[in-house]
């Protein structure tokens, strides 16, 4: 994992509310441009994309993290931020640092923490945001982590699979818009345990889960 720290010139309260596509923009900038366009699950069809990143703001302090399904990449958008320093549109950072931190895993159990996006339709045709406590929130996690694993390795996953619920929690959901949505997604922090193969956790901790990934951390995972 790829830790970017940086600092704006000022605090900006209008720059902030579009933080996360200028990160997006200054990523892509600098990877394949198939990675913009992602990878279509033959079944369901679905887009999966190789990257994710958070980020987090604090007055005029930002840190973003950024991982990669390709360990690759995290050293280009490394070595272009040595390079050229952290430029999110016109917006030049300064006081930035680049560090590395493992994130993956060897075991085949694993607690992990995060903010995940799960979606059914609702009667009018809107989109209804799941709690991580509705069980159809789990069941589509597992979906999800199933299809983006065989849409990024090219094969069907065959071991130990077992995902559960340890707590949720409520307050200050996190709110973001991606796609064409005219309305905010949603999604709650919440904390899972998972028991798999190591290559499917880690499928999860390179290239997030659920749905808005690349998009202010939606389905961006931890190990705690």
């Amino acid at each position: 994992m790829l830790i970017i720290n940086a600092k704006l010139p000022t605090k900006n309260l209008k720059i902030a509310k579009t933080l996360s596509q200028l990160i997006q923009g200054f990523i892509y900038r600098h990877l394949p441009a198939s990675e913009h366009v992602g990878y279509r699950h033959e079944a369901s069809g679905k887009i999966f994309k190789r990257t994710n990143f958070d980020f987090r703001l604090k007055g005029a302090n930002l840190r973003i993290r950024f991982t990669s399904y390709e360990p690759e990449f995290e050293k280009i958008i490394a070595l272009a931020v040595l390079k050229d320093g952290l430029n999110l549109g016109e917006l030049c950072l300064c006081d930035t640092t680049v560090a590395v931190s493992e994130h993956r895993t060897t075991q085949s159990e694993a607690v992990l923490q995060g903010c995940v996006a799960c979606a059914v339709s609702g009667l009018l045709g809107h989109k209804i945001y799941l709690q991580p406590q509705d069980s159809r929130h789990l069941e589509m996690m597992k979906t999800n982590a199933l299809q983006r694993f065989e849409t990024l390795s090219g094969r069907k996953y065959g071991g130990e699979f077992e995902l559960n619920l340890l707590r949720q929690y409520l307050e200050k959901p996190l709110y973001f818009y991606y796609g064409n949505n005219q309305t905010p997604a949603k999604a709650w922090s919440a904390v899972w345990d998972i028991k798999a193969e190591p290559e499917l956790i880690n499928t999860v901790l390179d290239a997030g889960v659920g749905g808005g990934c690349m998009n202010c951390g939606a389905g961006f995972l931890e190990t705690i």
